[in-house]
This record gives structure tokens, C-alpha cells and sequence, in this order.
């Protein structure tokens, strides 16, 4: 019934659980995942939330509800990994794994009260299911590549689902009757498909998500979705050496923690590599040389019941990657920068990696949201610079610095068009004048050179009379000679002194002036 406390068995189930955050990427605001292996679990009403049905704690009231915590369930085979059915009371998830169920990662069925907080939920036909629910929150989770996000259903209305990690889902979300609230205190979600902008740099972008109308889309995830693999009896995940040790930094905190239901817990023991024993207080982080390394711990209970000890490997990698950026054809490069078109493709190449386990790699263009890389890319949109920012993590959780690079795009093909010619300079004038005046019925007599020279003119015959002769003068370099009309009162031809007629064309002298 409601306000039933959970503290205990009538047999203790004793356990120590590990946990390990990667840098920059734990749940929520700091928590730990504790990622103990669990089947799903079924609860069905208030009487459901018992120590069998991974509860550690609480009453079911708003001060002190009921905490499912820690907890990792993964079963392909399963239908659902949380499915919660007709309750009332003041519930937490919180600080688990769930991925690859059939249906849903976590089920809510005519349920009031719960809260859904630091959780990663994927790789699942739906991530999170509420039918016929109201008045949940859904807070600070990692809902990522499932066929569905959340989807509100039936009667399902007054929930509040704000600061999650909508990440490459078929379909982020549905809420057909917009009866629930996408974002609270002008905080909303981060969606990865989100196609807007933030022109003032507030990390929300200026206009909604419109396909379930949050009001205020956050440009960035604000909960990095750390897909690291559980520290239990089973090892499966891309932060693992082939050999099952968790690849980790000296920046990793390793959290022990423990339960006991019966006397309640005394105190953790922990070594390294076989050194000393110490108490546990506060999270490990190992450190020395990169390479494998050995934890050891066990729990004591008040009666000094010991835990038999467990060991888990390590791998620790602090080298940094170092990723390269390469700028695909076409392409210019001048003292302004390097050009670009739309066509042109960009690559990021890992120059060093993680000893185990993945490298990724994470770019943003011109401040948008970061993006995954997994192929070349190209830069789409205005002509002009554009920033593109990266880079790269190992699995360790080890992040290189940021670097930014700048392009210029440019798509504009050039213009031609006719200019003025210079005013001065090698150039060709041509000068065209009117055309000689021609009289049929009058002989046109032929046009000679004279060379005109200092001398004085020879004298010409008295018997014959001269009629004064036509002088044609060229001035270089014009290609044209004109001469003047000819006059019809001429009666006979010109003749030279020599009384030959002339019958060449016309002939110039570079020296007539």
C-alpha cells in the first residue's frame, strides 16, 4: 500500500555495484550510472515497487519516493525494459541504461507521479510509451535511435518532458493534442532535427520545433549520450579492449556503491593492481602510465559479513586524438583564405585514436548544433565565410582541443560585359569618308602622286595646256586615301613630263606631304 516502506528481505541480498562516467558525458547534472545488469522490470500498481522489482528505497510520497536506480537493462528478446501499470505513487528512474527492447524502453500505463531523470533510453522500437498518464516528468535524459522518442497516447496529457536528448530517432516525438509541456522556465529540448537558428547565441533557437511545438529548442545537447557498457558480469559496448577492460582516463570518476538490506553497510574495501586495501569515501581515478589496470573491492555489512571480493579491468588512455581537416576539390587558395563551392567536400581524418574502443568525432557549422561525424560533408547555404568548428573524443573520454577552421563558399560564376575602350593606347582607328563623286559622262582622268620636294617644279610644255593636278594626301599610319571630287570643266588627260599616261592605281609616297 501506499507510504510502504522498501528496506529489507528476510534474506540479504548483499551487493556491490560499480559504476564508471566517462568525462564530459554522465547522466544529468553529475550523477552516476551504476549500470548493475537487471531484467525488466514489471510493476504493476503501488504494491509493485519492492527490492525484487530493483527499488532501493522510499515510501511512495512526494518527500520520499520510490527510487529505481542504477540499474542496466538490455534484453533483445524482451518487450519492455521498465513497464510501470496503474499507479499513483511518487516514483524516480534514474541513473540507468535501457536499450534493444522489442516495443518500449520504458512503458507508462494509466500512471501518476512519476519522474523519468539522468536516464539513457535507445535502440528500441519506442524509447518511452505513456498511455492514458499524466503529471510525470520526463527530465534530462538521452532518448536516441529508436523507431519513436516519446510518444504521448490515449488520455495522456499534463506531462512535462523538458532538457532531454532527442538524438537521430525516426520520430522524435508525438503529441497529436498538444496536451503536454515541451519545456519548462524557457528551457526545452535538444532535437536533432532540428533546422533553426540562433542568431543571438543564447544556445535556444529563435523559432519553435514546430512538429510538437517546443517553444524554446536548445541549439546543443545538454545530456551527451555516453553508450559505455556495463562494469558487471557482462561487457558489451564500443569503450571496451577486446579483452572486456573498460577504457578510461585519469579525469574518470569510479564510483563503488553498495546495498544491504539487513544491517545495513559498513564500509567498502578497494585495491589496485594488488597494492594496499583502503576504505572507500569518495570516487577513484587511476593514474600512471597508460595501460591496463586492476581495481578489487568487496563490501563489509555491520555483523561483518563480507562480500566476496570482485576485480574489474582497466584500461587507461590519456593521449589525446589529434584529428586533421581536409578541404576537397574544387577548390582556390589565395592571401584571403581558401574557396570553396557547395560541391566541394570536407573530411576529417583521425590522425590518433583511442588504444580501444571508438573515436568520435564532432562537428558544427557556422555555430549550429553539433553533428556526429561519419563522411565527408558539404557547405551549403550563402556565399561567404563560414566557420566550421571539431573536434575529436576517445573512448577514454580524453577530448582534444576545439578547432575552428574558415572557408569561403562561392557559387557565383563570373560576369562578362563590353567596356570602353582606353582613351590612349596601341589601338586601330579607321576613318571612313564619303566616296568620290563619279560623272558618267565625263572621263575621269587618272590620279598621280606628286612628290612633293624642295625643288623647284620642272617646267611642263607651253603647246599643251595644264590644268592643275589633284593632289592626294596620306598621313600615317590611316590605311585610306581620299581624294578630292573631280571637276567636270577638265577636257583632256593629265599627263607626267614624260606625256605617258598612267594606268596603275594609285600609288602613295611616304614623303608627300
Amino acid at each position: 500500500m501506499m507510504g510502504r516502506k522498501v528496506a529489507g528481505a528476510a534474506v540479504a541480498t548483499f551487493a556491490v555495484v560499480l559504476s564508471v562516467v566517462l568525462v564530459g558525458g554522465q547522466i544529468g547534472s553529475g550523477g552516476f550510472l551504476w549500470w548493475g545488469n537487471h531484467e525488466p522490470i514489471y510493476i504493476y500498481g503501488n504494491d509493485g515497487f519492492t527490492v525484487e522489482n530493483g527499488v532501493f528505497s522510499g515510501s511512495g510520497t512526494v518527500e520520499d519516493p520510490y527510487v529505481i536506480e542504477g540499474w542496466r537493462v538490455d534484453h533483445p528478446q524482451a518487450d519492455y525494459g521498465i513497464y510501470i501499470d496503474h499507479t499513483t505513487a511518487h516514483f524516480v528512474i534514474r541513473d540507468c541504461v535501457i536499450e534493444g527492447t522489442c516495443l518500449a524502453g520504458i512503458y507508462f500505463n494509466t500512471v501518476q507521479n512519476g519522474r523519468v531523470e539522468d536516464t539513457q533510453i535507445g535502440l528500441s522500437d519506442t524509447a518511452l510509451y505513456l498511455l492514458d498518464s499524466a503529471y510525470n516528468v520526463i527530465e534530462r535524459n538521452v532518448i536516441a535511435e529508436s523507431k519513436y522518442g516519446v510518444v504521448t497516447a490515449a488520455n495522456s496529457r499534463n506531462n512535462i518532458i523538458t532538457g532531454n536528448t532527442f538524438l537521430d530517432n525516426g520520430l522524435n516525438a508525438y503529441d497529436p493534442n498538444r496536451w503536454n509541456q515541451w519545456n519548462l522556465n524557457c528551457i526545452g529540448n535538444y532535437w536533432s532535427d532540428y533546422k533553426g537558428y540562433d542568431a543571438d547565441s543564447d544556445g535556444i533557437g529563435d523559432i519553435p520545433y514546430y512538429a510538437i511545438y517546443d517553444k524554446y529548442p536548445l541549439m546543443s545537447p545538454p545530456v551527451e549520450w555516453t553508450r559505455v557498457a556495463a562494469a558487471g558480469l557482462t561487457y558489451a559496448g564500443n569503450v571496451v579492449s577486446p579483452d572486456g577492460s573498460l577504457v578510461v582516463s585519469s579525469e574518470t570518476p569510479i564510483s563503488l556503491s553498495a546495498m544491504d538490506p539487513g544491517s545495513g553497510l559498513a564500509e567498502i574495501q578497494y585495491a589496485i593492481d594488488r597494492g594496499p586495501w583502503s576504505v572507500y569515501t569518495t570516487p577513484i581515478y587511476l593514474v600512471g602510465e597508460d595501460g591496463p589496470q586492476k581495481l578489487t573491492y568487496y563490501g563489509i555489512d555491520f555483523l561483518g559479513n563480507a562480500e566476496q571480493q570482485r576485480t574489474v579491468s582497466f584500461i587507461l588512455d590519456n593521449h589525446p586524438p589529434i584529428t586533421q581537416i581536409e578541404v576537397g576539390e574544387p577548390k582556390y587558395e589565395d592571401a584571403r583564405g581558401i574557396w570553396i563551392t557547395s560541391k566541394s567536400q570536407i573530411t576529417l581524418t583521425l590522425l590518433q585514436a583511442s588504444t580501444y574502443g571508438t573515436t568520435q568525432t564532432f562537428y558544427r557549422i557556422d555555430g549550429r548544433g553539433w553533428q556526429l561525424y561519419g563522411a565527408p560533408f558539404t557547405i551549403s547555404g550563402t556565399d561567404g565565410p563560414h566557420q566550421i568548428s571539431y573536434y575529436s573524443r576517445n573512448a577514454s573520454g580524453v577530448t582534444e582541443d576545439l578547432k575552428t577552421f574558415i572557408i569561403i563558399k562561392d557559387d557565383a560564376p563570373p560576369s562578362t560585359r563590353g567596356a570602353q575602350a582606353p582613351s590612349s593606347g596601341a589601338g586601330v582607328r579607321i576613318e571612313v569618308g564619303p566616296p568620290a563623286a563619279v560623272t558618267p559622262s565625263v572621263e575621269t582622268p587618272a590620279v598621280v602622286v606628286k612628290p612633293v620636294i624642295e625643288q623647284p617644279t620642272p617646267a611642263v610644255e607651253e603647246s599643251a595646256p595644264v590644268v592643275e593636278e589633284p593632289v592626294v594626301i596620306v598621313e600615317e599610319p590611316a590605311p585610306v586615301v581620299e581624294a578630292p571630287p573631280v571637276e567636270p570643266e577638265i577636257a583632256s588627260p593629265v599627263q607626267t613630263e614624260s606625256s605617258v599616261p598612267v594606268e596603275s592605281p594609285v600609288q602613295t609616297d611616304s614623303n608627300t606631304t
